[in-house]
Parts: C-alpha cells; sequence; structure tokens
C-alpha cells in the first residue's frame, strides 16, 4: 500500500511540473508574440514605408511558425490556426497597401493570444 501512495504522488508532482514548465513557456512565447504584433500596430499607426511592415510581418510570421511546432504538441490546433489566419490576413493587407486595413485584424490577434493563455492558465476556473 505505500508503495503505491509513493508511485502516486510522484506522478501527481510530474504532471504538476509538466503543467507549470508547459504554462510558463506558453505565457512566455504568446506574450513576446503579443508584443511583436502590438509593435506592428504602433508602426502601421504611425504611417512608415509598407515594404518596412511588410519584412517586419514576415520575421512575426516565421517566428510564429516555429513556435506554432512546438505549442501544437499540446494546444488545441484550432486556436493556433487562429492567429496563424490572423497574421497572414496582416500581410494581405499590407501587400495590398492597405495597412490602416489591417489594425482591426491585428487587435483579434492579440485579443485571441490572450484568450490562448487565459484558457491554459492553471486555475480552478478551468479545472471545473
Amino acid at each position: 500500500m505505500k508503495k503505491e501512495a509513493i508511485i502516486t504522488i510522484i506522478i501527481i508532482i510530474l504532471i504538476l511540473a509538466g503543467e507549470w514548465i508547459t504554462q510558463n513557456y506558453t505565457n512566455k512565447k504568446l506574450s513576446k508574440l503579443q508584443e511583436d504584433l502590438s509593435s506592428l500596430k504602433e508602426e502601421i499607426l504611425a504611417e512608415n514605408d509598407v515594404d518596412t511592415l511588410i519584412k517586419k510581418t514576415e520575421d512575426i510570421y516565421n517566428n510564429w511558425e516555429e513556435e506554432n511546432e512546438i505549442l501544437s504538441y499540446y494546444l488545441e490546433h484550432n486556436e493556433l490556426e487562429k492567429v496563424n489566419t490572423q497574421i497572414i490576413l496582416i500581410k494581405g493587407y499590407l501587400e495590398s497597401d492597405a495597412p490602416q486595413d489591417s489594425i482591426p485584424d491585428l487587435e483579434e490577434g492579440i485579443y485571441i493570444l490572450e484568450h490562448i493563455k487565459e484558457k491554459e492558465a492553471f486555475n480552478l476556473k478551468n479545472i471545473f
């Protein structure tokens, strides 16, 4: 009986440690992407050169592709695809010389990232 209790406690500790590690990683990566999108929004509002904005969007998208590959192991693919879609829409608006039209998609992308962080948070609301 004592042996089973020890094994159960070790398993619970490993699950909690894994959850803590993945949550910290998720928060760090999603916060960085939120900062990048907010920075892009500020540059669009400052009416910077469209080619520079497209280059920055491509950099954001490439970084997101790398992170998406890792995050897709433990997050819902549907949520990650929404972020992917928003970044592609932003790039499309910039390429069509309508940078101001990309602001709502930037805001929605930032909101989706915040929603993912809240949804994946380890708290009582998400447990029950």
